[in-house]
């Protein structure tokens, strides 16, 4: 199984890539994590996308949004990250995370700075990986998360 790796901004989404990470989404946060929240909340027009899809079907099986600064935190940040449950276990939230990152630190001219992301609280290990620190602990759609920061 090889993943290949997209960055799009928005506006160069096609629909069908839209739908699809939009559908990997509602799987995983409403479905199975049985959260009920809004998912298309208009900050996904702002935002880069990093799509991972299977090369053998152009299946989408990850995605993250990059969110520019300013526009949730002072800092980018990351959000709505997730992996196809089916194919998790197989280092791709990894590559995902480390795409995500590459990224911001490109647009910034490999400058590193500071990186904001909300996460379930299960998740903080996984984020520690990556240099995130825990900012702040709080509750909301019944989930236990965690604020980071990656400075």
């Amino acid at each position: 199984m090889h993943v290949h790796w997209e960055i799009k901004h928005f506006s160069e989404l096609t629909a069908r890539e839209y739908h699809d990470l939009l559908k990997l989404r509602v799987e995983v946060f409403v479905i199975e994590q049985d959260c009920p929240y809004p998912e298309v909340d208009g900050i996904d027009t702002a935002c880069f996308h990093v799509i991972g899809k299977l090369d053998s079907t152009n299946q989408v099986v990850a995605t993250a949004r990059v969110i520019p600064k300013y526009l949730v935190y002072n800092e980018a940040s990351i959000g709505r990250i997730v992996v196809d449950t089916k194919f998790r276990r197989n280092k791709i939230g990894s590559n995902l995370i480390s795409k995500c990152i590459e990224f911001i630190d490109k647009q910034n001219n490999n400058k590193s700075e500071p990186i904001r992301i909300a996460a379930l609280k299960y998740l903080e290990h996984f984020y520690q990986n990556y240099k995130f620190k825990s900012i702040r602990e709080y509750r909301e759609y019944d989930y236990d998360y965690v604020e980071m920061l990656k400075l």
